[in-house]
């Protein structure tokens, strides 16, 4: 049996637990392959029995070009599937919107949960020796309790498939009045983070410190950064992954005045590399809907 890890991850977080709750699995009799979103086209995503879809919570729900993603996919056909997503603060029913998505796309939703980590589009408004940038750092990721409450679940039902049992034996009940936007919380959440999203994605600009070594234009999963002479120039189509504005060896890439000089992630180990999870141009599997 073979269970595919699939993910996205804009600054390393969702990485992270990609690769925990792979070792926890690793003493199942499954094969595991654990790939990006940004790896390969959705439509080539079929060689697998299981589906673990993995991303960082956006306005309690998945970031909208991984749910357009997982809408073009091939149909589960019966396969199992379960979500797990990592949030700084509020999760909503993220995990609920996305089982309901792929049960709709012919998949047996099987369960999930959120972790929690550290937020990191707040962490680049903070300042570097701030008492939440101490505590994003001193963190124990050897021991996630969140993800090793969902890799016990997991594996109970993991194995129980590897004994022979039929998948539609650890069917999750799904709400039956989930509302398409969530609850009221989850709609007044998405709202303030829309708001605040849409004024951001207008504000990214390059400061004195760039270089021009283009590595925010290599690295962006949607694209939307352009090298013109030497310097960044921002489009419209950003994902607000802060990826870049964390890569960036320089620390230049800012969203106005606010985060200059303030604190940047690069992963729980701070050895974060998302170029290895970038195909090349022409490659790109993402896209987005105007």
């Amino acid at each position: 049996m073979k269970l595919l890890i699939l993910y996205f991850s804009g600054t390393g977080n969702t990485d992270y637990v990609a690769h925990y709750l792979a070792r926890q699995w690793a003493n199942l009799p499954v094969e595991i392959e654990l790939r990006s979103v940004e790896q390969q086209p959705a439509e080539a995503v079929t060689d697998f029995d299981v589906l673990a879809a993995g991303f960082p919570v956006y306005a309690c729900d998945s970031p909208p070009f991984v749910q357009d993603y997982l809408d073009r996919m091939a149909p589960g056909e019966g396969r199992g599937a379960f979500v797990f997503c990592t949030k700084g603060a509020w999760a909503g029913s993220a995990v609920w919107r996305n089982l309901h998505r792929l049960a709709e796309r012919g998949y047996v939703p099987l369960g999930g949960g959120s972790v929690t980590m550290p937020g990191t589009d707040g962490l680049a408004l903070i300042p570097k020796n701030s008492r939440m940038a101490r505590m994003a750092l001193e963190k124990d990721y050897d021991h996630l309790e969140d993800a090793d409450r969902l890799a016990e679940q997991m594996a109970n039902v993991l194995s129980g498939l590897v004994a022979g049992q039929p998948v539609q034996a650890f069917r999750q009940r799904l709400p039956r009045r989930l509302n398409p936007n969530g609850g009221l919380f989850d709609r007044v959440w998405a709202f303030l983070y829309e708001s605040v999203g849409n004024y951001a994605r207008t504000r990214f600009w390059a400061d004195e410190r760039c270089t021009g070594c283009g590595l925010c234009a290599r690295l962006c999963p949607a694209n939307n950064i352009e090298l013109r002479e030497g310097h960044p120039h921002f489009a419209d189509d950003c994902f607000l992954c802060m990826r870049c504005i964390h890569a960036c060896p320089q620390e230049a890439i800012q969203i106005g005045k606010i985060t200059v000089n303030k604190f940047r992630w690069h992963g729980p180990r701070g050895d974060f590399k998302p170029l290895r999870l970038r195909p090349r141009p022409e490659e790109s599997s993402l896209h987005v809907n105007n």
